[in-house]
């Protein structure tokens, strides 16, 4: 993702342009922390406002990091219930062919890396996904706020998948 992208996104952040509000709506933890979408290319990118209960350390002024790993999390799901559109798989068919309900998709894995520190300021995620198969997923995802080159925290994300 390069500079054109990142003012793209900042952007359509700074208009309101949010999408997938029903999937907003399906989580209390989601819904208590703001996470919005945003559409860009075959991606959705969440962006998580800041508000100050988000802080883990307020000597450091850092988020929590259980927030980085939800904002990680929620960015994954969306990405592999609805941003799948031209992803296809090495083994198995591909995911659109196969809608996955929200309820059969469930995270087996998840593992986070913190990079640096998440500063109190808004936050922005974008999953890729890896690598599909009938049953798996993995997805990789990454965080950052102020450039999408300064990323503060990564993870690698399986999921169990069981179509409709």
């Amino acid at each position: 993702m390069g500079h054109k992208i990142n003012t793209s996104v900042l952007a359509k952040h700074l208009s309101m342009d949010y999408v997938l509000q029903d999937f907003c709506a399906t989580s209390t933890y989601m819904k208590y922390l703001d996470i919005r979408f945003i559409k860009e290319n075959n991606s959705y990118i969440s962006v998580l406002p800041y508000k100050s209960n988000l802080i883990g350390n307020p000597d450091l002024n850092v988020l929590h990091g259980g927030i980085t790993v939800a904002l990680l999390e929620f960015t994954a799901m969306a990405q592999i219930l609805y941003g799948n559109d031209s992803v296809t798989s090495t083994q198995g068919p591909n995911l659109s062919d196969n809608e996955v309900d929200q309820s059969k998709a469930k995270v087996i894995d998840i593992n986070v890396e913190y990079l640096r520190p998440g500063f109190a300021q808004d936050s922005f995620a974008i999953a890729r996904i890896v690598r599909t198969g009938r049953r798996f997923a993995w997805l990789h995802v990454e965080a950052w706020q102020e450039g999408y080159k300064e990323i503060f925290a990564q993870a690698s994300v399986h999921f169990s998948l069981v179509s409709k």
